[in-house]
């Protein structure tokens, strides 16, 4: 398996990564997909300010992590958050993961980096998370439009 940071060409795998992964792991069924907003996120995080790479495994992309880097809204220096983190293969999510964490800490820029764990993740995974540094606790409360 191959870790690397994504190419143009990457972009539709990625897309349909971040499909699968919204809708296999805590589907929100009032929510419509937009693979067209997916897209163009994805080809904004391919510039260098951001973080986009993939796990390949014999030619095929099984994993990617996406983060958007932005000026922070209520402090000084930089905020990432963390878009999309799946992977088929669970070795490449942690492979993906502990680039990311390599990432963010070798950027004095990057004051705070977000990233949510859905609840119905193995409790390994906040442990996993935890340890790459990502451990502030913050609740998320989320309204979604028809879901009550």
């Amino acid at each position: 398996m191959n870790i690397r940071k994504a190419k143009p060409q990457d972009v539709d795998a990625i897309v349909e990564l971040a499909v699968e992964s919204v809708t296999t792991i805590a589907p929100i069924p009032e929510l419509k997909i937009d693979r067209d907003a997916m897209r163009d996120t994805v080809e904004l995080c391919l510039g260098p300010a951001h973080f986009c790479m993939v796990a390949e495994s014999e030619g095929e992309v099984v994993g990617a992590v996406v983060a958007q880097v932005m000026p922070g809204f209520w402090f000084h220096k930089l905020q990432c958050s963390v878009l999309m983190h799946y992977a088929r293969q669970s070795g490449a999510w942690v492979r993906l993961m502990r680039a990311l964490a390599e990432w963010i800490k070798g950027r004095s820029g990057i004051k705070m980096a977000i990233i949510e764990i859905e609840p119905c993740h193995d409790p390994k995974v906040l442990c996993f998370v935890e340890r790459l540094g990502f451990s502030r606790p913050s609740d998320n409360r989320i309204y979604v439009r028809g879901a009550q």
